[in-house]
């Protein structure tokens, strides 16, 4: 399970940011992949990348994405939908075929803005295929933003690939995003300013201290509780005014929708818990990483270097909390 917003700045500095939850250690890792590079689509064919990107991943016999930046400031993540996904069963003729695993790495190599998305999405189509890392197939959704600050989802349903704006900027699992929406009716009552006294009867009803426009903020982990709690952050968290600031700002939404481990825990015995949290600068494509191991933010930047290499770069995450001796 997996919770993503998209935030932006006064000075117009664009994030889409994410928590990667998740119940499989999955030993993630940050990886730009240069352009030109090519690889093997596991229903058949070659691509090379046109554009290079950074995201976080894993080498298997492909690069495997979670979400990544590319050097054109579009951003993507894929966040867990199930009971709802639906792919095709098998190949389609005349389509460029990709596992549930792979749109990411075609989003990202081949697709310069949201625009270019919507014109170009029909190309593709997203087939019923094995994870060979865990072993099924995955149950995915995807949320995406570029420079322009819009936000859109790609919901697979079992018919054609259909873009959904989001106009909430916050993604997290199922169900679909129209129930999403649709369930912040319940929650119009949440404001930052504090309840006004109310006579009941003869009595005067007073709030217990501050913080009485937020009773009734959903507080658990569940996909509708983190959806509805980021984005009653989103909205009323002071906006920055420069990245650094935004940076920590979306730290501290993000820190409301983290999961620690021995919290929530599967059938199985396993701990879902934020294996990373991940921040995408579409507007200066930088791409900031936090894992759970450390407290410490890792940055990487698309270099010219880096997208011009003959080979993809993997970064090794330091463990460890840092700590500064004030005396």
């Amino acid at each position: 399970m997996c919770t993503s917003i998209r935030y932006q700045t006064e000075n117009g500095i664009n994030f889409l940011a994410r928590t990667m939850d998740f119940g499989f250690e999955l030993h993630g890792q940050p990886i730009i992949i240069p352009r030109g590079y090519h690889w093997q689509l596991e229903l058949g064919g070659e691509i090379a990348t046109k554009y290079g990107y950074v995201g976080t991943g894993r080498k298997m016999e492909n690069f495997l994405f979670a979400d990544g930046v590319n050097e054109k400031g579009l951003a993507i993540a894929e966040l867990y939908f199930p009971n709802e996904a639906k792919y095709e069963s098998k190949p389609v003729e005349g389509k460029i075929n990709l596992a549930p695993h792979e749109i990411i790495s075609w989003i990202l190599g081949e697709i310069s803005s949201l625009e270019e998305l919507k014109e170009r999405l029909s190309e593709v189509a997203i087939v019923s295929k094995e994870n060979d890392l865990l072993g099924i197939i995955l149950p995915l959704h995807y949320i995406l933003t570029d420079e322009s600050g819009n936000t859109i989802v790609i919901e697979p349903d079992g018919q054609a690939l259909k873009i959904k704006e989001n106009p909430i900027h916050v993604m997290a699992n199922s169900p679909e995003l129209e129930w999403h929406i649709k369930n912040l009716n319940n929650y119009i009552g949440l404001q930052p300013h504090n309840f006004k006294q109310k006579t009941v009867g003869e009595y005067a009803a007073s709030p217990f201290g501050q913080g009485s426009g937020t009773f009734g903020l959903p507080g658990g982990y569940t996909s509708p509780e983190r959806f509805v709690r980021a984005a009653y952050l989103l909205q009323y968290t002071r906006q920055a005014s420069t990245t650094d600031e935004g940076v920590m700002n979306i730290m501290h939404i993000l820190g409301n929708v983290t999961i620690p481990k021995g919290v929530n825990i599967k059938d199985d015995g396993a701990d879902d818990y934020t294996q990373y949290r991940a921040i995408l600068n579409t507007t200066e494509k930088i791409y900031y990483l936090n894992n759970h191991d450390s407290n410490r933010i890792v940055t990487i930047a698309l270099t010219e270097d880096a997208l011009s290499s003959q080979e993809p770069t993997i970064y090794h995450l330091p463990k460890g909390i840092q700590l500064t001796n004030l005396n």
